[in-house]
Formats: C-alpha cells, structure tokens, sequence
C-alpha cells in the first residue's frame, strides 16, 4: 500500500494522499441517487446511424443509484448491461438496502463517520466550532488513456458549478477551443488553427462563463476559411506547428517535433462580436505591433485557469488532490465530474470521412487529416465532504454533443465504445481500495488546517525550498535535461509530483503558471512501480528529460514539486539554448526565396534546398550562417512579400544562384553515380 506522511502535529497516515489506518472493507454503502442526464436532440454532428434517421439499438438505460456500495459498484462494472444486473442482483440490493437503511457512509470510511442525516433530514446548522476556514483534503483518483483532453470539476446538490479542479492546459492555456479558423477544420500535430468546441462542452457550459470569440486577425476575410496565407497578420509562433500533410503528421508521430518552427509564423487571432464558452490562449507573452492585433495583449487576462491547468496526464494511474476551503461552500452532499475527450476516437456508429465531414481547405487540399470521432464523455461521482471515505463509480453518465454547441448531456446508449481505451473506456477500470472504479473520489473530512485528525486530511500551507543544484543542458535540438537535487524538507513534507516548466522567449522571472508545462514527466515512486517513477527523497539527484522543442530557441526552463498538501515550491529555473534543428526536405525554411517567387515549391526552390542538404548541413559555417538566416529570414521576406519591385529583385538576385546550386547538386550526383531529376530553371 501506498504510505506518504503528511503536515500533522504528531502520527503517520497512509493511502492515496493520506488517510487514518486502512477502514474497514465491511463499512456500510452510501446509496444517494443519481440525477437523471439531460435527453437532448441529435446535434447537427450526430454518429451516421443517428443521421440516417435510425433509432439507437435500445432505448438509454434508466438512472441508477450510485454512491459507494461495493455491490453497486461491482454491478457497474458492466456498463452496457445495467438494468440486467440490476435485476439479478434485486435480492441483494434489497437486503443491502433495509440494512443500511439510508446511511451515507462511504466504502471504506473511517471508523465512526457512519452517522448522518436521512435524506429527508434538514441540513444541520455548522456548530460553533465550524469554521469557514476549515478544509477537506480530496484525492481524486482516475486511470487515463494517453493524449486525453481533461476536466475535473464540482458541483452542488443542486447542480449549481463551485469550481474548477484540474484542466489539462492545451484547453485551459493553449486556447484549442478558441483560436482562430473554423470548427471543421482538418487537424494536424499542434495544429496551430481551427477552435476544438467540442473538445469538453459540458464542463465549459455548465461553468457559466464566456470569452470573446477569436477570429483571425487578417484583413483579407477571403483568407479566413484557410490554414494558410495569413502571413501579413503572423508572428512569430512559441507552441504550434505549421499545418501538416497525413503523411507528415505520421511521420511527426515518431519524431513528437515541429518541422523546421522557426519557419512558422501563426497569426494570433483577434475578438468578435460573438462569445465562446472556452478561454483564449494565455501562453503569449511577446507581440509584434505591425502584424498582432491589440487584443491579443489582453488575451491572458481573461483566462482565469492558471490556478488548475496542468500537463496532458501519462496513461495510467493518477491521483489528484485538491483542497476545498468549507467557507467557499454550502454544507451537504456535492458532485465531482470529470469529461474526457480524444481525437479521432472512431468506431462504427462515429465514423467520419476526411472529405465529407471536415473543411479541406481547397487552397490547400494536401494539408491536414480528420480529427472527429466519439464525443466526450461524463462520469460522476456524489460524495459529502464532511463524511471520509472513498465514493467510487464505474459507469459513466453519458456524452456531450460532437459540435459542443450545448452542454447537453446524452444518456448512454450502444454508440459509445466501452473497451480499448475507446469511448467510455478512455477511463481504465482500476481497483482502489477494495473497491472498482474508473473514477473516485477520496474525501478527508473537514478539519481545522494544522489540526491533528483521526482521518489524516489536515493540511496547512507551507513555504517550500526550491529543488538545488539545477543544470539545464541541450541533448538535441528538440530536447533538454534538468538535473537537479532534492534539498531537506520540512518536518512531515513528502513530494508526490515533480512539475516541469518552459518560457519562450527566456524570461527574467519565471512564473509556473504563466508557462507551458511539459507531458510526461516522471512520476513520484512512492512505493508504486518503480519500472516508471522517481524516488524524490532529500539529497537523491534527479534528471528529468525535456521533450518536444524547438530547435535554435532560448528557453527559461523550471522544475518544481508539490507535496502532498497540494503545496508547490517555487521553480529552481535557468536559460539554455537549442542547438538549431536539422535541415528538412519538408519545412519552409526558404522564407526570402519564397516571398520572393511566391510559391513553396518552385523549380528555384528546390534547387536550393537540394544544394542546401548536399553542401551545408553539418559544416560549422553553415552553422552560424543558418542561424542569422533563421533570425532574420522571416523580417526580410514580409518585407518584400507584397511589394512588387522588391519581390522582382530578389528574383533577379536568386535565380542565377539557384542555377549554380542546380549545377552544383548535379555535378556531384553524377560524380557518385546518382543524378537528381533536374529543375528546368527559367533563364
């Protein structure tokens, strides 16, 4: 079992975060109803059977109770099947239910919190001792696929939002659901256009807020159904890729790096007069005047989720821990949710063609695959705070809309995959605490912040040193290692989570919350599977590799840890320098040439890159030459992109260039025996 310590006066706690000693596994079972999903129509993207007119294969099975009975979470372990399982199990469920007669003790509850109010009950008024700064701890305990889009969030009895706990930062920093471009754009490897609105619709609706909606900022509106020729409205582009033809974005599988970035530029978009229920992008933090709109500037100020946004989780178990303050709410029973999403999770019933369902972009019909497929999907899990025990649940509570027009939430029906890590499965069953679960919920009781506590939940806040002795090192021109030494920590501090940051361009000062946080870094061991985690103990030295790049760029790069009190030390952080990427046949790297003949791929073109891969790369003046070029390339060619005279006289200047590099690349092909097809150059 897993053992952490946490901030207590005096004892040692186990579990999770925390807990007292392991419950009893014979606790009584908490059985609150669920509150029946929404039934809305078929949104405008309904899977093609709903399309063609045909009904589901059976109606949407009937609202079960849920809570954390290990009966009921057994049966819950066949989600298509609910009502038969419910059926073979009348008897037991019956006894079950005389013998509890209404409790509202969780599985596996510390001993003496079986007491509580009927359901019919009035809510107790807080004591004198309450007090509105006392906290619950809360774990929130889940087993995702990889490259899942998640949100965690709580509610009241009354379905009213609270608050958000967890956003995985492509939606809550990156801006994914608004950005610039149209919903049905085809998608690539960071595809920098296209807002995701169906990425998690249901906790955006239900949280109440909107944003203005981001359009592109370029003049020539023509140009707004297209991922492309927004260059006079670009700059220069710190996350996102240029977009990506299939077979690139399958090549970009392997290799997880943007080809040639420094040769994109994206334009950031500015506001309409229309609202959306997703935050912009708060990642930006240098501007170009000429070509960025104003808005851009204030884009970060509206986004308000620094607080919760994290990395993508790796696939497998996680835990989360959240602390809830008792005066920020209302005492009595609440809801978490959490809503999955993935891309291009198809199967028979959501089954999307390229063509037909997605905007090709006629201008640009080679670039961009599919990204529909099955909607999101809900879980939910009812717990009471005040009352420590694990409340888990294995059925999910239906799926969103494809278009993530509303908030609706569908029942579920035999359209949705349960198996392979498809649909519902996004969510891996995983056993905790004798019980089954795709989603649970661990509350701690309330208790006063420093106060001993028979449940182990009590927290305070701390002030953590910063990891020592950090050095931050290129390996390649998309990757860098931190090393670093875990310093002394307080008395009852245990680390649970390592947190890896980057800034680009370097920052004086860095903030984790205004910085791109990096996927997969190593999970704290802890006594888990040592095969895939760190041991984080004081005076241990760390490396922790930095992925996913770009090449000749200065990043600030940070580490930090947070303990299990949620509390997070400050970042130990330094600047380092990507050595520049290696030339690629597939980038755009020749920005004067380009703007100049107005094309990516003309017959000078290629004579140049061919002369490029054949005489430069590797050769140490080449390299500094390439680096002016990749700073001051992009400047250059806008500067002549729409002027006419000064486009013609790069052409003049070029084109006997490009056919001594034709001359060139030929002579020494036929020297080893091999000839390149040749460009017929223009004279």
């Amino acid at each position: 079992m897993l053992r952490r310590t946490f901030h207590r006066r005096a004892g040692h706690l186990a579990h999770g975060y925390a807990c007292a000693s392991k419950p009893s596994p014979h606790a009584a079972s908490r059985e609150d109803s669920i509150t029946p999903a929404v039934h809305g129509a078929p949104s405008r993207l309904a899977p093609r059977r709903l399309r063609r007119g045909l009904a589901p294969a059976r109606p949407p099975p009937r609202a079960v109770p849920c809570g954390a009975s290990t009966i009921l979470s057994t049966l819950m372990a066949s989600p298509r099947r609910p009502l038969r399982a419910l059926a073979l199990a009348a008897p037991a469920l019956g006894a079950a239910a005389l013998a509890v007669a209404w409790a509202v003790t969780p599985v596996n509850a510390a001993p003496g919190a079986s007491d509580s109010p009927t359901p019919d009950a009035p809510t107790p008024e807080p004591s004198a001792a309450d007090s509105a700064d006392d906290e619950a701890l809360l774990e929130f305990h889940f087993s995702p696929v990889a490259d899942l889009q998640i949100a965690i969030w709580l509610e009241d009895a009354e379905g009213n939002f609270i608050e958000d706990v967890f956003v995985t930062q492509a939606t809550g920093k990156l801006g994914i659901a608004n950005r610039p471009g149209l919903f049905e754009f085809v998608s690539s490897w960071r595809a920098p256009y296209g807002p995701r609105e169906s990425v998690l619709p249901i906790w955006a609706h239900r949280r109440g807020k909107t944003y203005p909606k981001i359009i592109f900022h370029d003049a020539n509106t023509s140009n707004h159904t297209s991922l492309g020729f927004h260059e006079g409205s670009s700059s220069a582009e710190t996350y996102f890729c240029r977009p990506l033809t299939p077979s690139e974005d399958e090549a970009i599988v392997d290799t997880m790096t943007c080809p040639s970035p420094a040769t994109f530029q994206s334009d950031k978009g500015e506001f309409s007069d229309q609202t959306s229920v997703y935050p912009p992008r708060n990642d930006l933090t240098s501007f170009e005047d000429d070509d960025d709109s104003p808005d851009a500037k204030e884009y970060a100020a509206l986004n308000e989720l620094d607080g919760v946004t994290r990395a993508t989780p790796s696939a497998g178990p996680y835990l989360l821990g959240h602390r809830l303050r008792r005066g920020d709410i209302a005492d009595g029973p609440l809801t978490a949710w959490i809503e999955v999403s993935l891309e291009r999770d198809e199967n028979e019933d959501w089954d999307f063609d390229r063509e037909e369902d997605h905007w090709v972009d006629p201008k640009l019909p080679a670039y961009g695959r599919e990204f529909l497929g099955q909607p999101a999907v809900v879980y939910k899990v009812e717990f009471d705070p005040a009352e420590p025990g694990y409340y888990p649940i294995t059925a999910y509570e239906g799926y969103a809309d494809l278009d993530g027009a509303t908030g609706t939430i569908h029942p579920p029906d035999d359209t949705i995959s349960t198996t392979e890590g498809s649909g519902a499965d996004r969510l891996q069953a995983f056993d905790k605490f004798d019980a089954s679960a795709r989603f649970g919920v661990y509350s701690h009781g309330w208790t006063e912040p420093g106060e001993d506590s028979d449940t182990g939940g009590s927290c305070f806040d701390v002030d953590l040193p910063p990891l020592e002795a950090l050095v931050v090192e290129a390996t390649s021109f998309d990757e860098v290692e931190a090393s670093f030494r875990v310093p002394e920590l307080p008395e009852g501090v245990e680390i649970t989570h390592l947190h890896a940051y980057y800034k680009t361009p370097e920052v004086a000062v860095l903030d984790p919350t205004q910085s791109t946080e990096i996927s997969g870094v190593p999970t704290v061991c802890n006594g888990v599977d040592t095969r895939l985690c760190v041991d984080a103990l004081p005076g241990e030295e760390i490396s922790v590799s930095i992925p996913q790049l770009f090449g000749n760029y200065t990043y600030t790069v940070g580490v930090t840890y947070e303990d299990n009190c949620t509390n997070e030390s400050p970042p130990a952080y330094m600047d380092v320098t990507t050595p520049v990427q290696p030339f690629q046949t597939i980038d755009g790297a020749c920005f004067i040439a380009t703007a100049a003949w107005g094309k990516g791929w003309g017959e000078e073109l290629q004579a140049l890159r061919w002369f490029r891969d054949e005489y430069m790369v590797g050769k140490p003046l080449a390299h500094d030459m390439v680096r002016m070029y990749y700073a001051y390339g992009p400047t250059l060619a806008k500067m002549i992109r729409d002027v006419p005279q000064a486009r013609a006289m790069a052409r003049l200047v070029l084109r006997p260039i490009a056919r001594l590099a034709r001359d060139a690349v030929e002579a020494g092909s036929e020297g080893q025996g091999e000839a390149r097809p040749s460009p017929a150059l223009e004279p």
